[in-house]
């Protein structure tokens, strides 16, 4: 497999490439994600809840380095990280790939892979391309609004409650329906 080292340029694009590769999730939409996006935003809370310095920056960070890893299962690439990765990121990077990555869960992978051979990578990972989208998105938002810890402190208000004191990472499956085509 083929080895890239990730400069920031990659690290910056990654996420408008993404956007206009997958799309987004339509404003209005986020209901249908909503199992995928409380699994991912849960898993950060708790590792933000563990060490407050896994910031909102550090969170950006790992969500551009978990779009570049689905980049590299889909382009069959690996790419390097390491002059990027700091504990912080790497910790929440894990967290997010643990929420729904069959290649880092074996959880996931049980219930998401039935025969490795016929697995659709890139139809698979739409949702969770989205997902971390419309997170980013909200990071950013939530940042400027209130600071380097403004994610953190509005999810924790928001879904907080909901979000068990404990280590465990949560995972999230939903199944992106196939598209009828038409014989017209």
């Amino acid at each position: 497999m083929n080895k890239i080292m990730v400069d920031t340029y990659k690290l910056d694009r990654i996420s408008t490439r993404m956007a206009k590769e997958f799309g987004t999730i339509p404003k209005g939409q986020e209901e249908h994600y909503a199992y995928p996006l409380s699994a991912m935003e849960g898993n950060m809370l708790k590792l933000h809840r563990q060490d407050p310095n896994r910031s909102g920056r550090q969170a950006l960070t790992a969500i551009r380095m978990a779009l570049l890893t689905i980049d590299g299962y889909i382009k069959q690439v690996e790419y390097d990280f390491s002059s990027h990765a700091t504990p912080e990121n790497q910790a929440l990077l894990h967290g997010l790939l643990m929420s729904f990555d069959p290649f880092t869960n074996k959880d996931v992978h049980e219930v998401a892979v039935e025969d490795a051979n016929s697995f659709d990578t890139k139809n698979y990972f739409v949702i969770p391309i989205k997902c971390l989208l419309r997170i980013e998105k909200s990071i950013k938002h939530w940042t400027k609004e209130y600071g380097p810890n403004g994610y953190f402190t509005f999810i924790e208000n928001h879904m907080g409650k909901l979000v068990e004191q404990d280590d465990k990472m949560n995972f999230a499956i939903i199944a992106e329906e196939k598209k009828l085509s038409s014989p017209f």
